[in-house]
């Protein structure tokens, strides 16, 4: 075999090896090229094939895999001339052409390429590789015009594909071409008659463009051919809601539903899609009613019975809600958000007992988060296991990055402190909350009355209190606190403007027992005698309510 080369003076010559060595040289060197290219060695393997050069100068094959290397080696340009020249030797190879436009692309010379993958095409039309590039490259030129000319030849050449109705279909939206997308569907259907989700595709574009006639027609030709009766169902559901027939559409999901050819997560996102969609409450209801079937019928499914709680929880339902956010926990309990719901709607119902149990049971898979400690430490506080409450909440503390939940923190700590009687350890923990947080009505509240009834810094607690009522001045449990620090002070006259008023807002023993107080202080026993008595009977007063009532003295 003749093996043509360049001479050392640069004049083109045939050189061929005189021996069986030289021809065992080469493809040994040839050899050991490509095993350093696949190994991804690319200084050895381009040092290889150069040698090979050297031994065979008129190689197309050598220079081509030359320019391979350096392309690998994102080395584009040096590989340019290598491409060329293997073209040059060997003009009808349709794969250096390949070779050669995918190097002009790499390094940007769009128009070289297009023009080299128009040259490929022109001499080999039906290369499907060459043709999809293009339209590749046409498309990243905003060729468009070009780029559909190139479709049509595939579709031509190699009938409907799916790959390009795809990209045809995103351009036509983006223009906003809906009719054109729509026959593209048709075109893929016809291409395709027995691929059935190109069918039921087609219907849901139909439906989302509201293009309802035709989507109904679409169903009927689907239904003559398919026997897949849950999938149209569903789709006669869809259609009859965006045509306003609501009820008929519910009806339609529910007998769909029955069914078990849908999937649990097919079910599951229809459903969400019908819940953004504005349902009245009548619908709504009904929906919620879909949806709690299905839930009982996944009871191990933990998206849905978490749904369901978000449901009946938006809906105002919470004690049903927190039965299935609960069953959802024990599916999936490293799930926070759902604990965070289970814990605000025992919060808003008072349930401090199970409140406890569920936020450290929440804290065994989400030790650091700040607010489990506050529920945990909260409904210990409002149960009185104040060392409990106190602990909960100096740990989570710890935790906490937000000022404004740090000032709860510590708000909550005072009164827990001052439960267990550690008066200082309370007053600190106040005047922390305070500094993050300088008008917490909690805080000012709990921390002028502690402090008067502890006869301790009763101007800071009159300075306190009259800032609370300053802010809310028709919130009556800050008016009695008010009312208090005044007659702490022995401003009677003054204690009883405020008292009065938390007295005529307020049906509570404590408030009413302390208008008794003032009036007693200022003369009015009888009366004191009567507000004592209404207090008696409301409940929540002092131990010494009676005695107080039974002797019409006051003790304090």
């Amino acid at each position: 075999m003749s093996i043509p080369s360049f001479s050392q003076k640069g004049k083109k010559e045939v050189v061929i090896p005189q021996t069986q060595e030289d021809s065992l040289k080469l493809e040994g060197v040839l050899v050991e090229a490509e095993k350093q290219l696949i190994l991804e060695n690319y200084a050895k393997s381009l040092e290889n094939f150069h040698v090979a050069l050297d031994m065979n100068t008129e190689s197309a094959a050598i220079h081509f895999k030359i320019a391979e290397v350096l392309a690998k080696n994102d080395e584009g340009q040096k590989a340019l001339p290598y491409g060329l020249k293997a073209i040059e030797l060997a003009p009808d190879n349709k794969y250096y052409r390949l070779g050669l436009a995918r190097i002009y692309q790499s390094i940007g010379f769009y128009i070289d390429a297009a023009k080299t993958y128009e040259d490929l095409v022109a001499r080999f039309p039906s290369e499907e590789n060459a043709l999809y590039e293009l339209a590749e490259l046409y498309q990243l030129t905003g060729r468009r015009e070009d780029m559909f000319r190139i479709f049509d030849q595939i579709e031509d050449q190699l009938g409907v594909k799916e790959e390009i109705t795809r990209e045809k279909q995103r351009i036509y939206m983006k223009e906003g071409k809906v009719d054109e997308v729509i026959t593209e569907y048709e075109k893929l259907i016809a291409a395709y008659p027995h691929e059935s989700s190109y069918k039921a595709e087609l219907i849901n574009f139909l439906i989302q463009n509201r293009k309802l006639d035709q989507a109904e027609q679409a169903i009927a030709n689907y239904e003559d051919t398919e026997s897949t009766s849950s999938r149209i169902t569903l789709m006669k559901s869809e259609l009859a809601w965006m045509k306003g027939k609501r009820k008929e559409s519910l009806e339609l999901l529910s007998s769909a539903f029955e069914t078990t050819s849908i999937d649990f997560q097919s079910k599951f996102q229809i459903l969400s899609n019908y819940l953004v969609m504005k349902p009245s409450p009548e619908e709504r209801s009904k929906l919620t009613e879909i949806a709690v079937s299905l839930a009982d019928k996944h009871a191990d499914e933990f998206k849905a019975q978490a749904f369901v709680g978000d449901l009946l929880y938006q809906d105002g339902q919470s004690e049903e809600a927190i039965g299935y956010y609960l069953k959802a926990v024990t599916l999936s309990p490293a799930n926070y958000s759902v604990w965070q719901n289970i814990l605000n709607i025992e919060a808003d119902l008072n349930q401090y007992d199970s409140l406890v149990k569920h936020a450290e049971q929440a804290l065994e898979y989400f030790p650091n988060q700040a607010l489990l400690y506050y529920f945990a430490g909260t409904g210990h506080l409002i149960n009185q296991d104040y060392k409990k409450s106190v602990r909960m909440l100096e740990q989570g503390r710890k935790y906490t990055v937000d000022p404004n939940l740090l000032t709860v923190f510590y708000g909550q700590l005072g009164d827990a402190y001052n439960g267990m009687r550690e008066l200082d350890k309370s007053f600190r923990a106040y005047d922390k909350a305070l500094e993050n947080s300088p008008n917490n009505d909690h805080v000012l509240n709990n921390y002028s009355y502690f402090l008067s009834l502890e006869n301790k810094n009763l101007d800071k607690a009159l300075e306190m209190s009259t800032q609370l009522v300053e802010l809310h001045p028709n919130n009556p449990t800050y008016l009695d606190t008010h009312g208090w620090v005044l007659y702490s002070v022995g401003k009677y006259k003054e204690s009883k403007k405020f008292l009065e008023r938390a007295a005529s807002m307020e049906e509570d023993g404590t408030v009413i027992e302390h208008y008794g107080d003032v009036l007693f202080q200022l003369g009015d026993v009888d009366e004191a005698i009567k507000q004592w008595e209404r207090a008696r009977d409301l409940g929540n007063a002092s131990e010494l309510i009676k005695k107080k009532i039974t002797d019409r003295k006051l003790y304090e």
